[in-house]
């Protein structure tokens, strides 16, 4: 009987440890103190968790300025971008946007050799010169739709947990051309970064189409546009 009753006992002891290890082990992330003993083991060793996005996109407008560069459009010039944006986001998943950009032009390498070519057989009493047509955008609004359909965290320098998301939008709107106003349609994706509840951050690519038009010393032609358009802005949330 006195061996039964020690076995027993032992057994009752055991599940009893057992039973609060377990719940220690289950309550660990919420115990200070043992989160404090288990980082002294291994103070090298940390994870950290975010359930919850860093910053609420529930109906909050973002206001931005932005710069970028395109790639593509009329073949003798470059040009630059400055422009402005506001957005209104809807949830964190959806928002809607206007946009505008000012343009800035000049004459790339192939365009300044096409046109002193040309000047020069005009000094020379050359008749059969043509100076190539240049149509270029002055400025242009967009209206757009952004969906963020990819979203992370970025864990910096273990000072800050960052949010980011990889979005997608499309839109349309008007671009007012050194021959005009012509219809633009647009189509891309970026990615945001929202560093604290007030200030953002895109990097952003576009294709955007339209039509121009070139005057070839009789009659004015038209040309259909594909371009790239590459922009940074930084934004502030209200």
């Amino acid at each position: 009987m006195k061996r039964l009753s020690l076995v027993l006992l032992t057994i009752i002891n055991l599940q009893t440890w057992a039973t609060d290890l377990t719940s220690e082990m289950d309550a660990l992330g919420a115990n200070r103190d043992l989160l404090k003993k288990a980082r002294a083991i291994d103070p090298q060793n940390r994870i950290r968790v975010v359930q919850n996005r860093e910053v609420d996109r529930y109906y909050r407008f973002e206001m931005g300025i932005n710069y970028g560069m395109t790639m593509g459009g009329d073949p003798y010039v470059n040009t630059s971008l400055l422009g402005g944006q506001v957005d209104f986001h809807f949830t964190p998943r959806w928002s809607i946007g206007a946009r505008y950009y000012s343009s800035s032009n000049s004459l790339n390498a192939e365009g300044k050799r096409v046109f002193d070519d040309a000047e020069a057989r005009r000094r020379a009493g050359d008749n059969t010169f043509r100076r190539p047509g240049v149509d270029y955008a002055e400025n242009e609004w967009l209206g757009v739709i952004n969906w963020y359909p990819i979203y992370g965290k970025i864990n910096l320098f273990d000072i800050s947990v960052t949010q980011f998301d990889v979005y997608f939008l499309g839109g349309a709107g008007q671009i007012n051309l050194s021959s005009g106003i012509a219809p633009l349609y647009t189509a891309g994706g970026g990615f945001g970064i929202w560093w604290n509840q007030h200030f953002s951050t895109r990097l952003e690519a576009r294709w955007q189409n339209y039509s121009d038009k070139i005057f070839d010393g009789e009659t004015f032609n038209s040309r259909n546009i594909n371009q790239t358009l590459l922009t940074a802005t930084m934004g502030f949330l209200l």
